[in-house]
């Protein structure tokens, strides 16, 4: 029963790195990051206010994703996700990929770019590590 119970949160732990992909992925795209031909992209830097407004969704993709799924499950669940972080390998990795994704969100949105080449090798570095793991980790349990 015990096993059952920590794949369950294994694959709930999972579902946080969508949500740091989807951060990711609005922030780049409020940044025209990647230009199409035939667009007039933004100009770089974004101003403060821009910055800033770009806190507003990640923040708001957390509050509904995580934290208040987070919040309604049972004190039970709750100290089994943290105790299977504690003890098992791979739910630390996907924690590390989701932190990863939001720390390379965060400094898309919050550094002044003045091109975009940093900024198209930043959302690379976030997205391919923790696509390429969501691909390898499908069919594994803790």
């Amino acid at each position: 029963m015990q096993r059952g119970l920590d794949d369950a949160s294994y694959r709930m732990l999972r579902g946080i790195r969508w949500l740091a992909l989807l951060c990711l992925a609005l922030t780049a795209a409020g940044l025209d990051v990647f230009v199409t031909e035939g667009e007039t992209p933004r100009d770089l830097p974004v101003s403060l206010g821009q910055r800033l407004w770009f806190l507003v969704p990640m923040a708001a993709i957390w509050a509904v994703g995580a934290l208040l799924r987070y919040r309604r499950l049972r004190a039970g669940i709750q100290i089994n996700l943290r105790s299977v972080v504690r003890r098992r390998k791979w739910p630390r990795i996907v924690l590390a990929q989701a932190a990863w994704a939001m720390l390379c969100a965060l400094l898309l949105a919050e550094i002044p770019w003045s091109e975009r080449t940093v900024p198209q090798a930043l959302f690379w570095a976030g997205l391919v590590p923790t696509l390429a793991t969501i691909w390898f980790d499908r069919k594994k349990t803790v």
